[in-house]
């Protein structure tokens, strides 16, 4: 019997068991967060094995590895993360309607690539005294095209959303900022704006993406082909910047809140990508020239020979005909032979 009474707690009528629901309010960015802790796990592991690498080629190991999990993180955080601009106010805003009391808060709007992020946090009087104030609600802009006018089945997503966070009761101050991205009109079109500077900065840093992979698979092949590659990717990382700053058409957003103004300023997801693709292409250059002019430190420091080009190219012996002859192999055997003798003893000689 109590076993039975034990096994029917919490169900209706014999149905599943149901739990009360217990909203919480999102204090950080579950995706943002995930990525950090696989780019953590991941270096921890490179780590690990670090101890195995003898010599100064430890430190070489070491420096390599992590510049290049710091470059895929980079990538990455700016691909998902949402502080391409940021805008934060205090002030003190209607909260809800039919409330005339006001509430004393905090809005903050986080852009990203694929969305905008809208947060309210405060406190209340009166009516308000004993109502928790916590926020955090994300509009997508939809990549599937503007859509058209109005808030029907064949809008924008982000249009569609603000409908659906209407019928919920959401915040005023949310509702307000939001409605600022459903207009499409005269100069109010930062919706469009945003989501076509976010369209096609996405599509750089995903291109950056597999460039950074092929960069670090030629640095244990060619180092100057991955140096080609590295340069490749901080100038694909760079023009991402670029893009999203001069596609931003239109005037720059400010929203009135209360008694004071959001104004938005580029965000750390923005600088982080400017400052690593600039670090990037910079460090390419620097490798190329190293390896042009001395090629037995890039050598040393990948643990890679030079370019392979060049011990693969014979001068051409004065013999005419298809046909090795005796004395285009004596020719060819000078040549390796003084290859052999300017190459140091850490170059392997490929015949």
């Amino acid at each position: 019997m109590a076993s039975s009474m034990l096994y029917q707690a919490f169900r209706v009528d014999g149905g599943p068991t149901q739990y009360p629901p217990n909203p919480t309010p999102v204090t950080a960015d579950v995706l943002e967060v995930g990525l950090v802790f696989a780019v953590a796990i991941l270096a921890f592991s490179f780590l690990v094995i670090l101890p195995g690498v003898r010599g100064m080629q430890r430190l070489f190991f070491a420096v390599m590895v992590f510049f290049s999990i710091f470059v895929l993180a980079t990538i990455m955080v700016s691909n998902f993360g949402m502080e391409w601009e940021t805008a934060e106010v205090h002030t003190k805003v209607q909260y809800k309607a039919f409330i005339a009391e006001e509430m004393d808060g905090t809005v903050g709007v986080k852009i990203g690539l694929r969305a905008v992020n809208i947060t309210l946090k405060g406190s209340g009087e009166g009516e308000l005294k004993n109502e928790e104030i916590n926020y955090n609600e994300r509009f997508h802009y939809g990549q599937d095209g503007q859509g058209r006018i109005g808030f029907g089945p064949y809008a924008s997503l982000i249009n569609r959303e603000f409908r659906a966070a209407q019928y919920r009761g959401l915040p005023y101050p949310i509702l307000w900022v939001a409605e600022y991205f459903t207009l499409d009109g005269e100069d109010i079109r930062w919706h469009r704006s945003y989501r076509l500077a976010g369209y096609y900065t996405l599509t750089m840093l995903w291109t950056a993406f597999p460039l950074w992979i092929l960069t670090n698979i030629l640095f244990c092949m060619f180092i100057r082909y991955g140096a080609y590659f590295m340069m490749l990717t901080g100038g694909v990382m760079l023009l991402g910047n670029l893009i999203f700053h001069f596609l931003r058409f239109g005037p720059v957003l400010a929203v009135p809140m209360g008694t004071a103004t959001l104004v938005f300023h580029y965000g750390w997801c923005f600088w982080l990508n400017l400052a690593v693709g600039s670090v990037t292409l910079v460090l390419g250059a620097a490798i190329l020239f190293l390896d042009l002019r001395f090629p037995d430190v890039t050598s040393t420091f990948f643990s890679v020979g030079s370019d392979p080009d060049e011990y693969y190219t014979v001068k051409t012996s004065g013999t005419k005909g298809p046909g090795m002859t005796t004395g285009s192999l004596q020719v060819i055997s000078e040549e390796l032979t003084e290859m052999g003798e300017q190459k140091s003893d850490n170059t392997i000689i490929k015949p």
